[in-house]
């Protein structure tokens, strides 16, 4: 009797087991943060990493906000989901890089992340109603600089996906393993003979322009060579030569084929830039923004040191010129910060060292 009891037991565990649903954090989170402020998370989670943006503002004055760009992961154990922001998209002024430990749980169907307060956290909050500002404490491993935060799952979708966020997310996927066969198809006789296709080259970025010397050579009527027109590349920015360069960042890399994206690192305002390498001007007057620019770039091998050069066309609304590179060197991906203003350029450096 007590070993049908043991297997109806180990039965219906079983049973909850094999129908206990995996947490989907993805979506957009609606709520209130620590000091009367609005709080909405934006999250993609793809197994238990965790890639989004906050955006929060006082609810007194929503003149007071910020978004920020933050990563992390889910804890499907202990139920937590543990963010730690990277950097400013936009900020008023007066706010900080969060860093929370969120519980997850259900309350009555709904999904609920919560961080309850402390009593550090609820001092602090009782000094500020008397004008009394505490610093938050710095970010450690299993810790939060966010006493208070409650919010409720709102939407299955984020209400915006940004490019950093598929940047992140873009690190962790891999490609599946497939099998090709390849099919050798039989050999069928045939007398005709093969066809020969003639593909015509490709157009280059000069214009060879020939002369056809006559059939009959002689010393009157040398051969005249080919007369080339060169296509001159565009010109350089006025002051280029007036201003210093300030080499702010030197990476390492083995491969040829280089993929930048260049984001504005702060505030949205209207920074302009012009963005050179090795002394040649690749894109002008480009506005940096949270969507970025794209460069797939080819490494020149006959040399090992590369420059990229971020020339300040203006500084935006809020000086100096702030730009976030991220870089893609085959598998290893940086994140490189640079700052240009009217006096000085920011100069990337690459060291070219094949394996």
């Amino acid at each position: 009797m007590d070993s049908v009891k043991r297997y109806i037991i180990s039965f219906t565990l079983f049973l909850l087991a094999i129908n206990l649903p995996a947490q989907n954090i993805t979506g957009t989170w609606e709520g209130e943060l620590e000091n009367d402020q609005f709080m909405q998370l934006n999250i993609i989670q793809t197994g238990d990493k965790i890639c989004g943006y906050t955006y929060d503002h006082v609810n007194k004055d929503q003149r007071s906000y910020c978004k920020a760009f933050f990563e992390g992961y889910f804890d499907k154990t202990n139920q937590k989901l543990v963010i730690s922001g990277k950097y400013f998209l936009e900020n008023s002024g007066g706010h900080f890089l969060m860093n929370i430990i969120f519980n997850y749980k259900k309350e009555k169907g709904v999904e609920i992340l919560e961080v309850k307060p402390t009593g550090a956290s609820v001092l602090s909050s009782l000094l500020s109603t008397f004008g009394i500002i505490i610093e938050p404490e710095p970010f450690e491993e299993g810790g939060s600089n966010v006493g208070y935060a409650r919010i409720k799952k709102v939407s299955g979708q984020p209400y915006e996906i940004i490019e950093l966020m598929k940047d992140c997310i873009a690190q962790d996927k891999k490609q599946p393993d497939t099998v090709v066969k390849k099919i050798i198809p039989p050999k069928i006789k045939n007398n005709t003979p093969p066809i020969v296709k003639t593909v015509p080259p490709k157009p280059k970025d000069s214009i060879i322009v020939k002369n056809v010397p006559p059939k009959k050579r002689d010393s009157i009527y040398p051969a005249t060579p080919p007369l080339v027109i060169k296509k001159e590349p565009p010109p350089l920015p006025k002051t280029f030569s007036e201003r210093k360069n300030k080499e702010q960042s030197r990476i390492t890399v083995d491969v040829k084929t280089i993929n930048l994206k260049v984001y504005d690192n702060a505030i949205m305002d209207g920074d302009t830039v012009s963005i050179l390498y090795n002394g040649k001007l690749l894109l002008s007057h480009q506005l940096l923004s949270e969507k970025g620019i794209e460069i797939n770039l080819e490494l020149d091998d006959k040399q090992t040191r590369h420059e990229i050069v971020l020339f300040a066309e203006n500084l935006g609304s809020i000086p100096p010129n702030t730009a976030l590179v991220v870089i893609t060197a085959g598998t290893k991906r940086y994140e490189l910060f640079a700052s240009a203003n009217l006096e000085e350029n920011a100069v990337l450096v690459f060291d070219y060292r094949p394996k």
